[in-house]
């Protein structure tokens, strides 16, 4: 079985995390800018040429990888991955993965995401991140009123997208298939997008938990820009 945890930083938005603990059998890829500079030790670094990118954008960049990493390491890198651990470069990883996947995903299971601990739905994360000036109103307000028109439900468990376990499964086509085409039309943010294309596309069978469990195998390190948020 081929197995990697597969992270991305590009317009340095984080500073990459250190590898604290390394599985057997895991391969550790970070996609990025070629001028990245700091990078702890352990991880593979991969530059893509800037025709594969579908935007200029840092944050649109980085989801075409966190949405696509099945498809962009067959076709880029001629691998063909079972199981991968996606995760923001802010994440500190501190554990087994084998143990991580086997606690948590089930064979059966397509992944797992992290529950959200405050928002609801995706239109209240569209309407924090309108708040917090997180992106381009226009484009917040233009998605809020494609979710409504496409019927979303602000009903069922809404989730994080900063770390996921992703099988390579049909479901797990047809997200990475589709994500980009819907996304490239809507907020450079994901977790409301991602969120919406779960619900709409209702393929994926996954184990919602909370990120209280994940603390024996991954430590979340605030993005730089969560201090100065916190401080107005």
């Amino acid at each position: 079985m081929k197995k990697a945890v597969i992270s991305y930083n590009f317009g340095n938005y984080d500073v990459v995390a250190p590898i604290e603990w390394k599985t057997s059998g895991w391969e550790y890829v970070l996609f990025c800018d070629k001028d990245l500079e700091n990078v702890p030790d352990g991880w593979k670094i991969v530059v893509l040429p800037d025709d594969f990118f579908f935007s200029e954008d840092p944050k649109r960049r980085a989801n075409q990888i966190k949405y696509s990493p099945f498809t962009t390491f067959l076709e880029q890198l001629d691998q063909e991955l079972d199981l991968v651990v996606v995760l923001d470069a802010n994440m500190t990883i501190c554990g087994d993965m084998d143990g991580f996947v086997d606690t948590y995903c089930m064979s059966t299971m397509d992944g797992v995401f992290l529950t959200h601990p405050t928002l609801q739905n995706a239109y209240e994360d569209l309407d924090l991140c309108a708040k917090l000036q997180k992106d381009d109103p226009n484009e917040l307000v233009k998605t809020h009123t494609h979710l409504e028109s496409q019927g979303y439900s602000s009903q069922g468990q809404y989730f994080q997208t900063g770390v996921s376990i992703r099988r390579n499964t049909s479901a797990w086509k047809i997200i990475e298939y589709f994500f980009y085409k819907e996304y490239v039309k809507l907020t450079k943010r994901d977790q409301p997008v991602m969120n919406f294309l779960r619900w709409k596309y209702d393929v994926l069978d996954l184990n919602l938990i909370d990120v209280t469990h994940i603390e024996e195998y991954l430590r979340y390190e605030k993005h730089h820009f969560e201090d100065v948020v916190e401080a107005t």
